[in-house]
């Protein structure tokens, strides 16, 4: 399809647009940042749609056949909550629109897993001490980080809490909330997640 000269030059007026000149700078700051991430991780498929929160894109490392899907946000943390790490290692999938937020403890996520979509991973909690507003304290420091085995899978709309260690082979189930460790090829599912079964 051609363009008309006059579509061309209305669509040339429009770029200057503050808010849309405001707007096309900060996509193309995201994507820098994306293409940075990209070349420290040369092995991984990044989506362009990838939110990434906080500025140091060090704190992240991905594991050759690594795939991110779109949507999903990675969040290092920054100094007042506490840097983390998120560290993804070879062949795992990350579905759309998860959250892994690092910020406070690390998150390690294995070979091979398969971590479906709205997944929520929290490396720390705030602390929540009476008599102070809970957004002026800091993380609670008693169980921070996130440690997920080789060969998981994550259900959509899954929660796993800070502290917790899922077993290699594990699987949790679709909305389940995880506060305590689950063991190797176990299933678990439920608000606070149980085992249910075992994998075959």
């Amino acid at each position: 399809m051609r363009l008309s000269v006059k579509t061309w030059l209305r669509g040339l007026a429009m770029l200057r647009h503050p808010i849309l000149i405001a707007d096309l700078g900060q996509r193309l700051q995201h994507l820098r940042r994306i293409s940075l991430l990209r070349a420290d991780n040369p092995g991984a498929t990044i989506k362009a749609d990838l939110i990434l929160l906080g500025n140091d894109i060090s704190r992240i490392r991905l594991g050759a056949g690594c795939i991110l899907g779109g949507g999903a946000v990675l969040a290092c943390g920054d100094d007042q909550d506490g840097l983390g790490r998120i560290v993804i290692d070879e062949g795992t999938y990350i579905g759309q629109y998860n959250n892994l937020r690092a910020g406070g403890g690390d998150i390690r996520i294995g070979k091979n897993c398969l971590v479906s979509q709205f997944c929520t991973l929290v490396a720390s909690n705030h602390a929540h001490v009476r008599g102070q507003p809970i957004i002026q304290q800091g993380n609670d420091t008693r169980r921070v980080g996130i440690v997920i085995g080789d060969d998981v899978w994550l259900g959509a709309g899954c929660v796993i809490l800070p502290g917790v260690v899922v077993g290699d082979g594990a699987i949790i189930g679709a909305n389940a909330v995880v506060t305590t460790d689950v063991p190797p090829n176990e299933i678990w599912g439920g608000v606070p997640a149980q085992k249910i079964s075992e994998r075959m």
